[in-house]
């Protein structure tokens, strides 16, 4: 039900002081809803400024504020980087790739 209500959201805050790895921003992005993080923690991973969302540094509201008014005035801009960021979430985050990487970290780890 949550992931119903995130689809009808025109953006999608995220003002954390810490994450530490960025579950939520991934959850919005996925249901291709642009996003704006606290560049903090996992957060600040998940997130590419400017290309599938945008970040701001903690406790900077003034920030928070102009990206949201940016791409609430923006359609195209939102459109963007909702479309960057499902890419992302489909190659970089999908299992198969997460797996993938999981093995080389373990395959380095004994070698």
């Amino acid at each position: 039900r949550r992931n119903q209500y995130l689809k009808l959201a025109d953006v999608a805050v995220f003002p954390s002081l810490y994450e530490p790895f960025g579950i939520v921003a991934l959850e919005a992005m996925a249901a291709q809803v642009p996003v704006i993080v606290s560049d903090t923690g996992g957060l600040s991973e998940v997130v590419s400024h400017g290309m599938d969302g945008y970040k701001a540094p903690p406790a900077r509201p003034d920030l928070l504020a102009y990206y949201i008014r940016e791409i609430l005035i923006n359609p195209g801009l939102a459109r963007d980087l909702s479309r960057q960021a499902w890419k992302k979430v489909l190659t970089v985050y999908d299992w198969q790739s997460i797996a993938l990487g999981t093995l080389e970290v373990y395959r380095e780890a004994i070698t």
